[in-house]
């Protein structure tokens, strides 16, 4: 209601927000978590929006947090017609099924999986005795590491190349997160990557470790060594 007071008839809101159907395909469990309440998609969104007198009448995903949608909003019979990115998103939404509850149900699955997966590569590696450390201390490592049941026993530390995180530990779990050189001083055998969705960069700023013989696990949107 208070967008729609201060918007004038010719004026346009622009929005940001996690976008579900990135959720769904790229696996974005671990974005869920209490800095991020809400993931929308486009069905809805134009129902709300119209609901409340005005038109969404265009929409982009984009790529940050992994996959968002900035979409613009009109006061209704405004300037703007609705263009073609609402339908293709509409009709992408529902080849999806985002509205089904059995689309959900085997995303819990997939994702249950994945975790089976990840934690039978680890748990093999440590038993055979590798060593094991974490790289990467986004808030959506605790989602990933506590659903996946990865913890102390199987990462000796969490390396992070930004200095407001070193020092730290991550929360509840108690890791302690060390500066990014930690890999290369003490030469963990394999890294899981917990900024998975920062995989190229990350991976391109430590080729040095690669070279020297380490490796990165990505655990999502599937499990990869590298």
């Amino acid at each position: 209601d208070s967008i729609r007071s201060l918007l004038t008839p010719e004026g346009v809101f622009m929005f940001e927000v996690s976008y579900l159907g990135d959720v769904f395909e790229k696996t974005l469990f671990d974005t869920i978590y209490h800095e991020h309440v809400a993931y929308h998609s486009v069905i809805p969104l134009v129902n709300f929006f119209s609901a409340k007198g005005m038109d969404f009448f265009a929409a982009k995903r984009i790529d940050s947090h992994g996959g968002s949608l900035r979409g613009m909003v009109q006061l209704s019979g405004g300037p703007h017609k609705v263009d073609g990115s609402i339908t293709e998103l509409v009709d992408y939404e529902k080849q999806l099924k985002l509205d089904k509850p059995i689309t959900w149900t085997g995303y819990a699955q997939k994702i249950d999986a994945l975790r089976d997966e990840l934690v039978d590569l680890v748990t093999g590696l440590k038993n055979s005795g590798k060593k094991i450390a974490g790289f990467g201390a986004p808030a959506k490592a605790t989602t990933l590491m506590y659903h996946f049941d990865i913890g102390p026993d199987i990462i000796d530390f969490i390396a992070d190349d930004s200095p407001l995180k070193q020092g730290l530990y991550s929360p509840g779990l108690h890791i302690p997160v060390l500066a990014g050189d930690a890999i290369y001083e003490t030469q963990p055998d394999y890294l899981v990557l917990l900024a998975w969705n920062f995989a190229p960069q990350i991976m391109a700023n430590h080729q040095e470790y690669l070279d020297g013989g380490g490796h990165f696990i990505v655990p999502l949107p599937n499990v990869r060594i590298y």
